[in-house]
């Protein structure tokens, strides 16, 4: 099977993402944001692109006839925040076409995400999190992510953030 993790579950092949996917994973990650949001938000790929960059791992969940429906991407420790634990991989973005959400495959790639950042010996990991985007919030707390700090105001839409953190060893 080489580069490809198969997922029967949703019948989509889970790949590792490369540089040929960078263009429509940003574009993905815009179109999951206004979702989100209620309307697209000026600056929201710019900010994502120079992540590809630096992934220490980079997961896409691709489906057949339509393309990549989903996707997360991690960075190195120190690559977040300066208030993040300066020891905790960093999974900078993850989206999930608005079609395709709520069937699991967030979990499914957040799973996966978690399990390659162990394997590189990572032993923790840490995200962001609009305080508000409650789906996300759920999603993250199933899978054992735990607040960890104060909340701060997002730096691009000004609305309050929270850090999460996850023992990878566990």
């Amino acid at each position: 099977m080489g580069n490809e993790l198969a997922d029967e579950v949703h019948r989509r092949m889970i790949r590792h993402g490369s540089a040929e996917d960078l263009e429509e994973c940003a574009a993905l990650w815009v179109r999951a944001c206004a979702a989100r949001d209620g309307v697209a938000v000026a600056g929201v790929a710019e900010r994502a692109r120079p992540k590809f960059g630096h992934a220490e791992s980079w997961i896409v969940a691709e489906e057949p006839g339509t393309g990549i429906v989903g996707f997360v991407l991690a960075t190195k420790p120190q690559s977040g925040l300066p208030t993040d634990p300066p020891d905790a991989a960093v999974v900078s973005l993850l989206a999930i076409a608005p079609d395709a959400q709520g069937l699991g495959l967030g979990g499914t790639l957040l799973a996966r995400v978690a399990d390659a950042l162990a394997r590189r010996g990572h032993e923790r990991a840490v995200l962001h999190v609009l305080a508000d985007n409650h789906p996300a919030v759920r999603l993250y707390e199933r899978q054992g992510w735990m607040p960890w700090g104060a909340p701060f105001p997002h730096s691009l839409l000004k609305r309050p953030t929270q850090t999460y953190l996850r023992d990878l060893g566990a």
